[in-house]
């Protein structure tokens, strides 16, 4: 096996997943201003939601409908229920609230799902490619490719749409946006509702190949936010920025050893808001 040829196959397969994780945060951010910290949690509870159904004997594909439209729930109902009644609240206040969630919903998907990894079979079944000495799982070239399908969907559903542009207009400005007759928090609906989808999509995607447990969701948060960070909070830089963070984080785990990848990871967010924090100081300018 081609050491250098399976990283980029590993790289693009959890890339996937940190996009749609991405271009979901970034989109919620961009209608509320706030940074949610329980975005990775739709993606536990849509991966361990399908894994339990599915045990429970219930068919695949109610099963994997149920558990995008539970992630979907989630964050819409995270929006409507603690987010949006505090709107008036400072926006570091509002993110200490997503992250109180994100424990609650670890706690509960403790007592729902128990502590051991869940997983269930493979969407596509089949022999693995093999291709320049590296090997990519049917399952995995499907993860990549719907990745880049549905941020090629979102771009034109933001760009093209009308509701899309309704969204945009209330990220710029929500007071202006509903001056002009825009449903401001209907955007606001379907921004977490198509967040909570593509985290959701993500994990019946990827826990076929990779289990999920209860403590999955904060650690893609973090990833998701770095390749949001790094895109500087656009929708489709945020997809390609997730691409090159798995590409990263996988030569890492390959050539530093597993232990390496999250402090390495973690640097990168480090670097990621010291920058991202330097423009803002400027007021989106770099220093000379």
């Amino acid at each position: 096996m081609n050491l250098f040829t399976q990283s980029i196959y590993s790289g693009l397969t959890s890339g996937a997943v940190y996009a749609l994780l991405a271009m979901g945060l970034v989109i919620a951010f961009r209608t509320t201003r706030v940074v949610n910290l329980a975005h990775g949690e739709s993606y536990a509870v849509g991966g361990l939601s399908i894994a339990l159904l599915q045990q429970a004997g219930v068919p695949m594909l109610l099963a994997l409908v149920a558990g995008i439209v539970l992630g979907m729930v989630f964050l819409w109902g995270m929006d409507r229920v603690l987010l949006r009644p505090r709107a008036s609240w400072p926006v570091p206040s509002l993110i200490l609230i997503t992250l109180g969630l994100a424990f609650l919903t670890r706690g509960v998907l403790l007592v729902a799902a128990g502590v051991d990894p869940l997983s269930f079979p493979r969407l596509v079944a089949g022999p693995p490619l093999r291709w320049a000495g590296g090997i990519l799982p049917r399952q995995a070239l499907v993860l990549i490719g719907v990745s880049i399908v549905a941020a090629i969907a979102v771009a034109v559903f933001l760009g093209r749409t009308r509701f899309g542009r309704q969204l945009r207009a209330t990220a710029e400005h929500p007071d202006a946006a509903q001056l002009m007759g825009v449903n401001v928090n209907a955007t606001r609906a379907v921004a977490f509702l198509l967040a909570g989808g593509l985290g959701a999509l993500a994990a019946a995607l990827l826990v076929p190949l990779v289990p999920v447990d209860f403590q999955t969701g904060l650690g893609m948060t973090l990833r998701g936010f770095i390749a949001a960070a790094l895109a500087g909070m656009v929708p489709g830089a945020a997809v390609f920025c997730g691409f090159i963070l798995g590409l990263f984080e996988a030569f890492v785990t390959s050539y530093g050893g597993a232990l390496a990848s999250d402090p390495v990871v973690f640097v990168v967010l480090i670097v990621a808001a010291l920058w991202r924090s330097r423009s803002i100081r400027f007021e989106g300018r770099a220093r000379a």
